[in-house]
């Protein structure tokens, strides 16, 4: 008698355990049908000689209840996500042709046109350099020397000539300053007012990116205060 039921296609607790790690090991996901099908298959051929106690069945559904849980928070997370990067980039294209402060010191000038940058000197200078570059060819375009300074910020202005005294060709410059505590020379960040000609996302870093110079990006955090 016991032989004839054993070799039935009944299922033991430890058998159905076995199947249903097999089913979720597999390249298929289980779906809320499946695991109810897959449930009520068990209880109904569940072996008389080894039922399926209240515990294992209880802990099932509850595996299954946290399961669907986990996934309806991912999805409403992506949803989220997707939302979030949406309003940035509306953002950002509300930004392109304005003016951004950021660190780096990029700018458009030249021409005679006068163009502005400032550094933060918490505890003053002796003496603070201001040097602008022609960021494609590197080439120092113009250089300019000042006193000593008390803490505090800064302002750093080029008037668009060059070093020679003739006016520079219109374009993309970078504005960078040194300055001199106790003896020593040190580099100072230098902000400036830069337009934004392009936005960009990157799904490296999950932000929004500025182009604020000729190939030159800069992040949406990194933006200090917005102009026209």
């Amino acid at each position: 008698m016991v032989a004839s039921v054993t070799d039935t296609s009944f299922l033991t607790t430890d058998q159905y355990a076995d199947q249903q790690l097999a089913a979720l090991s597999g390249e298929d996901e289980l779906g809320r049908d499946a695991f109810l099908t897959l449930l009520t298959t068990q209880l109904t051929n569940q072996n008389p000689l080894d039922p399926m106690d209240n515990e294992a069945f209880v802990a099932q559904l509850a595996q299954f209840s946290s399961v669907e849980g986990i996934k309806g928070m991912q999805g409403s997370l992506e949803s989220m996500v997707t939302g979030m990067r949406q309003d940035q980039m509306l953002t950002g294209a509300n930004l392109v042709g304005k003016k951004v402060a950021v660190e780096g010191g990029f700018f458009e000038g030249g021409n005679g046109a006068q163009s502005q940058g400032s550094i933060d000197l918490p505890n003053g200078a002796e003496s603070v350099i201001l040097s602008v570059y022609d960021p494609s060819s590197g080439e120092l375009v113009f250089r300019e020397t000042q006193g000593a300074q008390l803490p505090g910020r800064l302002n750093l202005n080029w008037n668009g000539y060059n070093r020679e005294g003739d006016l520079a060709a219109n374009g993309n410059y970078v504005m960078s300053a040194s300055v001199v505590r106790n003896g020593k020379l040190e580099t100072a960040p230098v902000t400036t007012m830069a337009e934004v000609k392009s936005v960009s996302w990157d799904p490296e870093s999950q932000e929004l990116s500025l182009e604020v110079g000729d190939g030159d990006f800069v992040t949406l955090a990194q933006v200090e205060r917005i102009g026209i």
